[in-house]
């Protein structure tokens, strides 16, 4: 068989199908403008002194400080921000993220980054609990979700501001309670796979950030033990 002009150039093609930005998000932002969508929920990210802050905001910085682009930080609710990430007016948003969101089929997602265990935590003066049936447990305000996990296990959820103070159960993720000098108790109360989203079909940005997260493990680690104190 005679490889004509127009067979080699399919042939290349093929053998060339490589991720690409219809969008032209990862040329645009680099040296750019990084529009990023900032959904509060502690403490993944939160709002301090009028600014974005919190362990996603530091790693998004981060990021983008690599592209050489300044983020401009838009903070509204999820479902605001991952609307508009959808029809591609932002970059990116964060705000503790799930792989299971249900916004999965509409949205880019990376892959997870981070896996967190939601869990018990007690004193040290006090013995581990394995039954959470009637037993008050501080959680962080506002943290509906975590208060949702606690009432499935028979607990009672009360609303701290620093639940790290409190002198009794705590639920938090396993790094918090470490983090915190609490005693972890042996039932978990829930497994989450933490991910980033990015507007549906920006491939090449897609596998940009995903890079990004999987070279810096270490580093997220490190700034979750930084935060952890909050």
């Amino acid at each position: 068989m005679r490889l004509t002009p127009a067979i080699i150039a399919t042939l290349l093609l093929v053998g060339c199908n490589m991720p690409y930005d219809p969008g032209g998000t990862l040329n645009r932002v680099r040296g750019g403008t990084l529009r990023a969508g900032v959904a509060v929920n502690e403490p993944w990210t939160r709002i301090l002194d009028g600014r974005p802050a919190g362990v996603e905001v530091v790693l998004l910085g981060e990021f983008a400080a690599e592209l050489g682009a300044a983020p401009d930080w838009i903070v509204g609710s999820e479902s605001q921000l991952l609307a508009a990430l959808e029809e591609k007016e932002l970059d990116v948003v964060i705000g503790g993220l799930t792989e299971d969101t249900p916004w999965r089929s509409r949205i880019g997602l990376t892959g997870p980054y981070l896996t967190t265990q939601l869990i018990v935590g007690v004193p040290n003066t006090q013995s581990l609990i394995s039954d959470y049936r009637g037993k008050e447990i501080a959680v962080r305000k506002g943290q509906v979700a975590v208060a949702a996990h606690v009432r499935k296990k028979g607990g009672i959820p009360i609303p701290f501001d620093e639940p790290s103070k409190h002198p009794g159960p705590v639920a938090a993720d396993r790094w918090q309670i470490q983090a915190w000098g609490l005693q972890p108790c042996p039932i978990h109360l829930h497994k989450d796979e933490h991910v980033i989203a990015v507007p549906p079909g920006e491939n090449e940005w897609l596998m940009t950030l995903e890079r990004f997260l999987n070279s810096h493990e270490e580093r997220i680690q490190e700034i979750l033990r930084a935060k952890a104190v909050r």
